[in-house]
């Protein structure tokens, strides 16, 4: 049993900030690595991958009737669905939103069934009932895409991307407990009776981000987190727009913090098993090394950082953000060869290898490169060598030294804000493209696997299921959402499986999962979508005939 104190300030080299909230019996706040399921934050694990140790489904190409879409309503955007298992052998998903927080299950007819909801006082925008979602979606479905009534309905959801700030990032630890972005802090929340699935949800506490001068510098009103991971000995680690590193201790008692120069954050962090912090600022990749109380920017305990490409385009329509992805990790703990992949900010990004701890004795800087450390830079230009613009908003999806960026450059070159993704199925806007690259190791040798130019993933993290070689995409086909399954290695279709033209079905940049019995599930608009095609999901219903 801990306690959570009030933590008392002291200035550092990396200096200590105060957790501002009350004392509260905590139970389990001693440790935050992460839950043992299958998705317990977004993309999945530390390694930012979004590859799932498991086989994902293989239902031959169907349309979806409505006994396979099993839909719960709810309010839009959400931190992922990201799953914990009791002792007693039950599966709960915790899902974070802007006005609530809930806990789901499968029941015995494998359907999605709410547990109970703990509900969040709302800012800028009301809570929205399941009932209030349904009549938004009914009159977006009856209206034209591309018309000005079409238009104005899209355009009222302007700004709830800021109020998802509040719920984007989430990560629930191996005792059960979510933690959730909160803007300008991080919130704990766990269960009333502490081990009882069926219990009812309560906050446990909260940590807010102190006011840093660099803040003042760049007249920004709050510290705002757009960010999240944790170190391997336990530490929450948020990033802020701010360019602020946060190390956060379990009871979210006190935290550690290092700043950037002259550098915002727009995107996550990945984390490696030594405590590497793969940091992408909006000029420069930085890493930084967790040293147990201190963050590192000396060479010597293995940080370092590299600029990359800054493209004309990069003010003109990014509003000087940089890259658009997370770094994800690339190569494991028993791999010879271990990078970082990060996309660049170049107008046509190029998608950059580097090598993420001691570069090879023998390794020569490749020419035309900035760096030694850049083991691979190839463009994403989804097999279009006339491409003049594209862009990443999705981190890349890494599995078996392979990995694959989706196009998310809308045709009008808008910014990606919730208004412009709800028009996405309008043809002038949908963007298309999907691009594997792979590592050589044998030749050393970054290099093209495949090009699909014809797949849609403009608003998704695609998601790779490696038992059984599958990646999996959320997409558009004529105005059509879809969810469509590649080959991992040749880039071949291998199912379409058509779920309609809803705005319900749209996933507004939250990545797809898949569960253990193949059933993909993912965050949508209008709440969450799970699809009962996964071979357990076949097998249930036909044990429930008579």
């Amino acid at each position: 049993m801990n306690i959570l104190r009030l933590g008392a300030c002291a200035m550092a080299l990396t200096w200590l900030g105060c957790a501002r909230t009350e004392p509260i019996e905590i139970p389990g706040l001693e440790d935050t690595r992460l839950s043992d399921g299958t998705c317990p934050t977004i993309h999945c694990n530390t390694y930012q991958t979004d590859a799932l140790p498991l086989r994902g489904p293989e239902a031959p190409t169907q349309a979806l009737d409505q006994e396979a879409i099993d839909h719960l309503w709810s309010s839009p955007i959400a931190g992922g669905i990201l799953d914990y298992q009791y002792p007693d052998g039950t599966t709960v998903f915790w899902v974070s939103q802007v006005d609530r927080i809930m806990k789901l299950r499968l029941d015995e007819g494998n359907r999605l069934q709410k547990i109970t909801e703990f509900p969040i006082e709302p800012k800028k925008f009301p809570r929205f009932s399941p009932e209030d979602m349904q009549q938004v979606v009914a009159k977006l479905d009856a209206a034209k895409v591309g018309t000005e009534e079409y238009d104005e309905l899209a355009d009222e959801w302007n700004g709830y991307q800021v109020e998802g700030l509040r719920a984007y990032y989430a990560m629930v630890s191996n005792k059960g407990i979510l933690y959730v972005s909160n803007r300008n802090g991080v919130v704990a929340y766990g269960d009333a009776e502490p081990g009882n699935p069926d219990s009812k949800i309560v906050k446990l506490g909260q940590y807010v981000f102190e006011k840093l001068k660099l803040q003042l510098r760049l007249k920004m009103p709050l510290p705002i987190m757009i960010g999240m991971n944790v170190t391997p000995d336990g530490k929450i680690i948020a990033v802020t727009i701010d360019g602020t590193v946060v190390a956060i201790e379990p009871d979210l008692s006190k935290a550690v913090y290092y700043t950037l120069t002259d550098e915002q954050i727009w995107n996550s962090v990945a984390v490696d098993d030594d405590g590497g912090i793969y940091v992408p600022g909006t000029r420069k990749l930085h890493k930084i090394v967790w040293k147990g109380d201190r963050f590192s920017d000396d060479p010597k305990d293995g940080a370092w950082v590299e600029a990359y490409e800054i493209g004309s385009l990069d003010e003109t329509l990014r509003a000087e953000r940089g890259s658009g992805t997370t770094p994800a990790l690339l190569g494991g703990p028993d791999d010879d060869d271990k990078f970082v992949v990060f996309a660049d900010a170049a107008n046509v990004n190029n998608l950059i290898l580097y090598w993420r701890d001691e570069i090879p004795a023998d390794w020569k800087r490749i020419p035309g490169t900035s760096s030694r450390r850049i083991a691979g830079l190839l463009p994403v230009n989804f097999g279009d060598a006339s491409l003049d613009n594209s862009y990443s908003e999705n981190s890349a999806t890494i599995f078996d030294y392979g990995a694959v960026l989706a196009n998310n450059q809308v045709k009008t070159n808008e910014k990606m804000w919730l208004d412009v993704q709800l028009k996405m199925k309008d043809p002038a806007r949908t963007p298309s493209g999907i691009q594997k690259f792979q590592w050589d190791p044998d030749k050393r040798e970054w290099k093209v696997a495949w090009t699909r130019p014809d797949v849609s993933s403009p608003n998704s993290t695609p998601v790779v299921t490696t038992e059984n070689r599958q990646l999996h995409t959320v997409g558009l086909k004529d105005g059509t959402w879809t969810m469509q399954t590649l080959d991992w290695d040749t880039g071949a279709t291998r199912a379409v499986y058509t779920l309609g033209r809803s705005e319900r079905y749209n996933p507004i940049m939250l990545a797809l999962q898949v569960l253990p019995n193949g059933d993909p599930i993912f965050a949508t608009f209008a709440g969450v979508m799970h699809l009962r095609i996964g071979s357990t999901a076949a097998s249930q219903d036909e044990a429930s005939k008579p």
